[in-house]
């Protein structure tokens, strides 16, 4: 299973990813403050559960998780 994250590598590849949608460098810098999108790696990694930077939307960098789901 694949699914993207609110984290960013840097701040210009948050900056980059939102300016696609119309927000100007003071929004991601707000949305930075309230926590609502991160910098860095996303917690609760393990080896079932990977992070991956990949390019996305405005030449941006977000994580994405790859999850190993294993039945039995």
């Amino acid at each position: 299973m694949r699914y993207g994250t609110s984290y960013f590598p840097t701040r210009l590849d948050a900056y980059k990813y939102y300016s696609v949608m119309g927000f100007e460098w003071r929004d991601v810098i707000y949305m930075l403050e309230r926590h609502e999108i991160h910098i860095g790696k996303p917690p609760g990694l393990n080896s079932l559960r990977r992070a991956v930077a990949q390019k996305d939307q405005g030449g941006s960098k977000r994580y994405f998780i790859y999850e190993d789901i294993r039945i039995g």
